[in-house]
């Protein structure tokens, strides 16, 4: 995955001026995301409850947390890419004390989240905090 931080992240998406715009950054976010490989895409990596099938995969080197995970929709890898942006880098105590989900709320995405899409999105943060 290209290295791209929550601070990159949102100035591109603030600078987005409609929602056509955002839409085509949040897909050009999407082709950043470095896709897992069939071996990854396996049953006990897939998020439950997710509109599109995703797979998350977490790893953790000196109390330090890193994700990889991956979408068969485009759409969903630009969102991926966001809420990496928010988990990689801490520890677990770190993101289990963080709302997630009220930070994800900072890059105005809710229009393009449907109520499942949504739902689906609260199981991928539950996933990264447990």
């Amino acid at each position: 995955m290209t290295e791209l931080n929550r601070n990159a992240i949102q100035a591109q998406l603030k600078a987005c001026t409609s929602k056509e715009a955002t839409f085509k950054e949040l897909v050009s976010l999407s082709k950043q995301l470095e896709r897992l490989t069939d071996a990854e895409k396996i049953e006990e990596n897939k998020v439950k409850g997710c509109e599109s099938a995703v797979w998350l995969i977490e790893r953790q080197e000196n109390g330090v947390c890193s994700f990889k995970a991956d979408s068969d929709a485009k759409l969903m890898r630009g969102v991926l890419m966001v809420i990496l942006s928010l988990a990689n880098g801490h520890s677990k105590a770190e993101l289990q004390a963080t709302d997630l989900a009220a930070e994800l709320n900072e890059f105005n995405l809710s229009s393009y989240l449907t109520s499942s899409r949504t739902n689906g999105i609260l199981g991928i943060l539950q996933q990264i905090q447990t």
